[in-house]
């Protein structure tokens, strides 16, 4: 497809201005898709750069490892509490069994 001037308008169909806005959306899309995941580690990250103002490679690898032990140990206790919850109700289910019979 030709644009008024003659030359040709990007894959989009549509004039150059639009297949960059298409393709910064697909790049913001795609970023995010693959930051997601890590937000906490981000977060954490943005913290200690608004108070430090610099790190190097060794603090950042020690935050990210810092923040993944936390997650670890948060998910951890959350999965022991569970199954305590769980115990629990297996045992009153059998304590209420016992006093039916």
């Amino acid at each position: 497809m030709l644009s008024p001037s003659g030359s040709r308008y990007i894959a989009s169909g549509g004039p150059p201005d639009e297949a960059v806005e298409t393709f910064i959306s697909y790049c913001d899309v795609a970023a995010r898709d693959l930051l997601t995941p890590y937000g906490d580690v981000l977060m954490a990250l943005s913290v200690m750069l608004r108070i430090k103002r610099t790190m190097d490679g060794a603090e950042i690898d020690e935050l990210i490892s810092d923040v993944q032990a936390r997650k670890a140990q948060a998910i951890e206790l959350a999965r022991r509490a569970d199954c305590k919850r769980r115990e629990l109700s297996a045992r009153a289910f059998l304590a209420e069994l016992k006093s039916r019979e």
